[in-house]
């Protein structure tokens, strides 16, 4: 990936293509000039230790050096390479965490909900899986082994299709990289609760209903203030293959 960028920015001074980053980092175009500008503007101020000033034109890269009451214009080529290779691994980093931040806010909403997805690899008892997320983002969260449940840990196959409880969306950085990763769970009482309230949803059956306790894999207690169609509980049962028990409360 750096070879890659490093080639797009060969000459700083023409090659900047603001295009070609906005669609490698799935970001707004507007977000990527204001980036591209301030970043190399904080690079250079701290190279110089002078404030300097970058504007992106059509025709290139415009610098500006502001000392006392004076501005003077830096031709590109004044720029020594450890400088122009600071600024392309600052612009590197900055767009980097441009994109953690973009995709923490749109992937947060999915914390405490549920999704499901796809296996795509497995690796040390942790199993990653490729959400179908409401998001333009390639989207992949992590089920850790404690969270698994005892009859289905070892057992997981690359493309199996499961729903999981979304326990958390964490931003992280990782070698100075900005990440946001999204962790899952199947051993979670609110995932019953969830796929329960999904099951009544899309048959546009409106009951509250609310899961007090879980054994994972065993069996799920659940209150309801109706009762609920077999075929939705039904399933919820197969899905996470334990018995789901429904207590009918009344109506406050």
């Amino acid at each position: 990936m750096r070879g890659r960028f490093m080639r797009l920015l060969e000459d700083i001074s023409k090659d900047i293509d603001l295009h070609e980053i906005a669609e490698k980092y799935n970001l707004p175009l507007d977000d990527v000039k204001e980036t591209v500008e301030r970043s190399i503007s904080d690079t250079l101020t701290e190279l110089l230790n002078s404030d300097v000033e970058c504007m992106l034109t059509k025709e290139g890269s415009e610098i500006y050096l502001f000392r006392e009451n004076e501005v003077e214009k830096i031709p590109i080529a004044r720029l020594k390479k450890n400088i122009i290779r600071a600024i392309k691994y600052g612009l590197l980093s900055d767009l980097h965490k441009e994109q953690s931040i973009r995709s923490y806010e749109e992937l947060r909403f999915m914390a405490g909900g549920i999704a499901g997805g796809h296996v795509t690899r497995i690796f040390d008892d942790r199993i990653y899986v490729e959400l179908n997320a409401d998001s333009d983002s390639h989207v992949v969260g992590i089920c850790e082994k404690r969270h698994q449940t005892p009859k289905e840990r070892g057992l997981y196959r690359l493309g199996d299709y499961y729903n999981f409880y979304v326990s958390s969306v964490t931003p992280f950085v990782k070698s100075g990289v900005p990440e946001v990763k999204v962790f899952l769970s199947r051993t979670s009482k609110s995932l019953t609760e969830g796929l329960l309230n999904k099951e009544l949803a899309e048959k546009l059956i409106d009951i509250r209903v609310k899961c007090m306790r879980r054994t994972a894999g065993v069996c799920s207690h659940i209150e309801a203030q109706e009762k609920i169609p077999v075929d939705c509980i039904k399933a919820v049962s197969d899905e996470l293959k334990e018995r789901i028990k429904v207590r009918v409360i009344q109506k406050k």
